[in-house]
């Protein structure tokens, strides 16, 4: 979930007959609608953005994630799993500041499809990136 302000009228991901009003403050689910929001100049993430997500390790048991946090945060995780339920998540190191953080997932499971967001929390503004894939070796 993302907290996003609208910076121009928009409707609905999922009800077109909710139109969302310029300033109006939302709590999102719907990630990839928060990013197209964003990407379209209708909405801004009220909490810090991440970016340049990337998988820069990947073994049979082991992955390493990479990404950079805009701004500073007080956490930033990855929470990771099988499905796009997740279900395990790894702190980010550093924990809390800003800039480049990685985190290193292990006791993974040899040739499996893994999915993987990246979480951070800054202001009291929890924030997520959309899904991402690997599969270990």
């Amino acid at each position: 979930m993302s907290r996003v302000i609208f910076l121009a009228n928009a409707k609905d991901s999922v009800t077109a007959t909710t139109v969302y009003g310029v300033d109006h403050q939302a709590d999102l689910t719907d990630e990839a609608f928060v990013r197209s929001l964003i990407s379209q100049g209708k909405a801004a993430l009220m909490g810090a953005d991440v970016r340049q997500v990337r998988t820069t390790a990947i073994a049979t048991t082991t992955a390493t994630i990479a990404w950079t946090v805009d701004q500073t945060v007080t956490s930033t995780r990855v929470e990771y799993g099988t499905t796009t339920s997740y279900g395990t998540n790894v702190n980010g190191s550093p924990l809390t500041g800003g800039g480049a953080v990685t985190a290193n997932l292990t006791s993974l499971t040899t040739a499996t499809l893994y999915h993987y967001r990246i979480q951070t929390v800054q202001a009291g503004f929890t924030t997520y990136s959309p899904d991402f894939t690997f599969t270990t070796s």
